[in-house]
């Protein structure tokens, strides 16, 4: 593995667009909690008088952290897309196999990107969190709430594994995004909505949408509840089933397709 490890950094060593995109991902983590933070503080103070607690209040600030970086996180699947469709249009999955590399591990070097890009944005996103706290907050600092960040890299993962599988069936880099894109920012949604007029609430289990109702938007949940059908639980299982599904998937096609 550590073999792997270090052939990927070699690849990503002097890789301009790698280093753009990554800076990119994680600035925009505290820079759209900036944002939010700034249209937060116009709201009046009878306001948030009335739902308790600020957005960026400990222990909300956990949930608040999270919700806006799920809105962020596709970025995180751009990157890891040029990752993976650059390797066929290189050709250097080939050339790794010939210099004797298993499949088998080509599936474990973009699993170690999978893994890596879903912590740095944990990571990232636990920094922020911690220190829009220790800025906006009135109240003393709390790991209640801290769960939300779990949720967060859950969703992340989800998303990224979905890419990888994406991205190992089509190969090309500007239709993969374009389907990416389109998956994530429109075709989900209106798949969603399609399937709770047909079944009801199985439009919520859709790998992004699962991501969603785990973490609800803070502070206006106390006063206008989101509706959720199923149970934290159930979220949480269905966001892991699809991680593995996306995985299995992937596994077996790099192991059968002839390339």
């Amino acid at each position: 593995m550590l073999n792997i490890i270090r052939i990927e950094w070699l690849k990503v060593k002097n890789y301009r667009t790698f280093w753009v995109l990554l800076i990119l991902a994680i600035g925009i983590i505290p820079a759209s909690n900036m944002i939010v933070a700034d249209i937060v503080g116009r709201i009046p103070k009878q306001a948030t008088d009335l739902l308790g607690k600020n957005f960026y209040d400990f222990p909300v600030v956990w949930q608040t952290v999270a919700k806006v970086n799920s809105f962020t996180s596709v970025i995180f699947g751009l990157l890891l897309l040029t990752l993976v469709t650059n390797e066929f249009s290189y050709k250097t999955h080939r050339q790794q196999v010939i210099d004797g590399w298993e499949r088998r591990d080509l599936v474990l070097s973009k699993l170690f990107w999978v893994i890596t890009l879903s912590l740095i944005a944990l990571v990232v996103s636990f920094i922020t969190a911690f220190a829009f706290g220790e800025a906006y907050s009135s109240f003393s600092f709390s790991l209640e709430g801290s769960a939300f960040m779990i949720y967060y890299f859950l969703q992340v993962l989800a998303s990224l594994s979905g890419a990888l599988l994406l991205g190992m069936f089509v190969k090309r880099s500007g239709l993969a995004t374009v389907i990416y894109l389109g998956y994530t920012m429109v075709f989900e949604k209106l798949l969603t909505l399609g399937l709770k007029r047909a079944f009801g609430s199985w439009g919520d289990l859709l790998p992004l949408q699962a991501g969603d109702k785990l973490i609800p938007f803070p502070v206006v949940d106390k006063v206008l509840p989101a509706s959720a059908d199923y149970s934290q639980g159930v979220y949480e299982i269905t966001i892991i089933v699809y991680v593995v599904l996306f995985i299995g998937l992937t596994w077996r096609r790099m192991l059968k397709v002839d390339y």
